[in-house]
């Protein structure tokens, strides 16, 4: 039985480096194209080479169309400036496209909606095993405790992240506000001045960006009494990569339609 052929979009960035490295070890997939930016100095070098493994004889490319054409399934790890050209290359190829792009807008948000209406997509903040666990334990806590306890979240990655609060932080907001049917207006983005006593639906995010952190969110959830931490840690780039290569593997064969993690997973 053939591979799945995968073409990864962002392939010179961290993310992209570590897909390729866990489609080097797979049993159902296999790297079929690697695109980089225009204007990068490493396109023409081999992918394999460029993310630390051994060759692979498929080269860093800006050629988006080309890799539509010999990849069964795109995953896209490159940032937002690009993010609509390539799902409109995708929807014209009728390519299955996994999303992970983060600092995307609403309107970005709505084109997807959009799209997959014609192509199967997968659009996750995050496509770690883990965090999605993480994502399912907040919506339980907060149903279950809703206005007796206080609601922090805290997200800390890299220094070189440049979208705060991640992706993942306020995929997390929007779980605490659906499970305690809140609304924006109760969430408050850092602290600074004086402000008067915290009110009782109050949900704050919190960013640090500092040092080489890969990836750490934590909900706290705080009354009088007690406190509870639910923290995910992500130690290796690795684990999000190995998510996006399953979404990849559970869009092939579909139609059409969008999906989660939460599909991808069967929580």
């Amino acid at each position: 039985m053939s591979k799945i052929k995968v073409g990864v979009i962002g392939a010179g960035g961290r993310m992209g480096k570590a897909i390729i490295q866990v489609l080097s070890l797979s049993k159902k997939s296999e790297l079929s194209a690697a695109v980089v930016r225009e204007g990068a100095v490493y396109a023409g070098f081999d992918s394999g080479i460029h993310s630390g493994i051994k060759e692979t004889g498929i080269l860093l490319s800006t050629d988006l169309q080309k890799a539509c054409e010999t990849s069964d399934v795109l995953i896209d790890f490159s940032t937002h400036t690009g993010f609509e050209s390539i799902l409109n290359t995708a929807l014209t190829s009728k390519k299955p496209l996994v999303i992970g792009t983060t600092g995307l807008t609403d309107a970005d948000k709505a084109l997807i909606q959009s799209a997959s209406t014609s192509i199967p997509i997968v659009f996750s903040p995050n496509m770690s095993v883990g965090v999605n666990l993480l994502f399912k334990l907040t919506e339980i806590a907060a149903k279950v405790l809703d206005e007796d306890f206080d609601v922090e979240v805290l997200d800390i990655h890299h220094r070189h992240k440049k979208d705060a609060p991640s992706g993942t932080a306020m995929y997390l907001k929007e779980v605490l506000l659906n499970a305690t049917k809140r609304s924006e207006e109760n969430v408050i983005y850092g602290r600074h001045g004086m402000y008067s006593e915290r009110d009782q639906k109050e949900i704050a995010m919190h960013t640090m960006r500092a040092g080489e952190v890969v990836g750490e969110h934590t909900v706290y959830f705080l009354s009088s009494e007690e406190r509870i931490e639910i923290t995910h840690k992500a130690q290796d780039r690795k684990t999000f990569a190995t998510g996006a290569v399953k979404a990849a593997e559970f869009l092939h064969g579909k139609s059409k339609g969008l999906y989660n993690m939460f599909d991808v997973l069967g929580i």
